[in-house]
């Protein structure tokens, strides 16, 4: 039997996953990645330690499974979208690699909403400029650090990096291209007009010339990456996909109809659509994976990591154990549904200001650790409805929603959800979803499949579906209100706030 692989470099683990071509995960590992911030609004990751934990994942999973190197078919890329990897040719980094998360372009972001960058370019661009957008940050290090800009040879991604593990070759994928405010979309090719409008036409040249397909071979396994892994010399590498793309299509989107969202470091909302959208009131535009369509994304990192933080700062450190999972559910199903407190969750991102701060409001001194909890979760889904709102003005309102993601593992959030948006909540099967649409489009790329329709209905399904109370929804479509207006009264006070630090 052959087997298929994705490779994902995630949020915060690099992943490893083999499937069968009935589409059933054999085996998935991952190993943990450190998040540097050696300055406030810095997210970096070393290079070295990015490159040894997608080998070992890649080893881990091979020998835990049992299944040999040459049994594997072909291999899918996908990885944490944006962000900037800059290496010499061979490989070698020139600086730490930059996630999506980090913020030091923003004064960028500030300036090109004000001065008609934005306006100029989104006909072509499709989605507005965001801090962690692989544009903002080269044009950051044009005005901060231009020496660095000339040591490198190449600027990548994630997921591109780890094709070049895999294979040795550089180049970019289209779905991930044109994400990055770089690209026209209506010609498939990165703008010099765009990015002479941005300030980096300059260092265009160091894009990888070749522009990938997704299920395009990109490459074949070298011999020194077989001999790190495991895996056999000349198995097939294709391009990939972002992140929210593979995310997406492992939840089985494939209709106009449907909405999708992920429930993880980002909170991302989603349609499909073969109508050329754009407009400020969307976040993202960019290619998908189905001939034809583009997904229409809201987004930003204001979900299931502002419950990390409550956990890390309250319920794991100063020597408290960590109660788990399922207790936090238990105290959140608990809790008093109608609490006063509404929480923000804009600790590392906002969707409505720049400058905009996590805060919990409402708070009184009968509340306890299940009441905030709570809070944190309903502030979450109030965000992705706020996202979901401006999705509305371009489609109907859905009759299903796909979730997944970390935050889909608890049956608490995931009632919380149907109830607020008052709609059935379908939790898809699929675990590691990056690694999954990965390995789909890798099946494709060497025909297992004959497109990613029929990868689809040999991989995705529904695990559980949940049913929206009519009489919670009335009672949370009031209190998403207030959230609503308390983002409206914050919303002047925020750049004094942020003077102060």
């Amino acid at each position: 039997m052959r087997y298929l692989m994705g490779v994902d470099i995630g949020g915060s683990v690099a992943k490893a996953a083999i499937y069968d071509a009935a589409g059933r995960e054999v085996c998935a590992c991952g190993r943990k990645m450190d998040t540097l911030t050696p300055q406030p609004e810095y997210c970096q990751r070393d290079p070295a330690q990015i490159r040894d934990c997608v080998y070992g994942a890649i080893s881990d999973v091979l020998r835990q499974s049992g299944i040999a190197g040459g049994d594997i078919a072909a291999i899918g890329v996908t990885g944490q979208a944006n962000g900037l990897y800059m290496f010499k040719a061979d490989g070698t980094p020139v600086y730490p690699a930059i996630l999506s998360s980090d913020l030091r372009a923003k004064e960028f972001i500030r300036r090109w909403n004000e001065d008609g960058t934005l306006d100029a370019i989104l006909p072509k661009t499709r989605q507005i400029l965001w801090a962690g957008q692989t544009s903002a940050l080269v044009a950051w290090f044009a005005r901060h650090d231009p020496d660095t800009l000339c040591r490198a040879d190449v600027f990548v991604t994630a997921k591109d990096y780890a094709r070049f593990l895999l294979t040795g070759v550089f180049a970019m994928e289209t779905t991930e291209a044109s994400s990055q405010s770089l690209m026209d979309l209506d010609t498939r090719r990165l703008s010099p007009e765009i990015a002479e409008r941005l300030g980096i036409r300059a260092y265009m040249d160091k894009f990888p010339p070749k522009l990938l397909e997704s299920t395009e071979i990109g490459g074949y396994v070298t011999a020194q990456c077989a001999a790190l892994t495991g895996l056999a010399e000349g198995t097939p590498v294709v391009g990939g996909l972002i992140d929210t793309v593979a995310s997406i299509i492992s939840q089985g989107v494939t209709r106009e109809e449907q909405l999708g969202m992920i429930i993880g470091t980002w909170g991302v909302n989603t349609f499909i659509t073969r109508r050329p959208l754009y407009s400020k009131d969307i976040f993202s535009a960019f290619y998908y994976c189905l001939p034809g369509y583009q997904l229409i994304l809201e987004g930003s990192p204001t979900s299931a990591t502002n419950l990390e933080w409550f956990l890390q700062t309250f319920l794991r450190r100063q020597g408290q154990t960590f109660c788990g999972y399922d207790a936090v559910n238990r105290m959140v199903e608990q809790s008093d549904l109608h609490s006063s407190i509404l929480f923000l969750p804009f600790l590392y991102g906002t969707n409505v200001n720049i400058d905009a701060k996590g805060t919990f409001v409402g708070l009184k001194g009968g509340h306890g650790m299940g009441d905030m909890l709570r809070a944190i979760y309903e502030g979450v889904v109030f965000c992705h409805m706020y996202h979901i709102d401006r999705l509305l003005k371009f489609r109907d309102p859905p009759k299903a929603v796909r979730i997944a993601g970390g935050g889909a593992r608890s049956a608490v959030w995931m009632q919380i959800f149907a109830d607020a948006l008052g709609a059935q909540v379908e939790v898809s099967e699929a675990e590691e979803l990056g690694a999954m649409g990965a390995a789909m489009a890798a099946g494709v790329g060497v025909g297992v499949f004959g497109d990613m329709y029929q990868a689809v209905e040999r991989f995705t399904g529904i695990r559980r579906v949940y049913q929206p109370n009519p009489e919670k929804h009335a009672y949370y479509q009031k209190k998403y209100a207030m959230y609503r207006r308390l983002i409206d009264a914050l919303d002047p006070l925020w750049g004094d706030i942020e003077a102060l630090s």
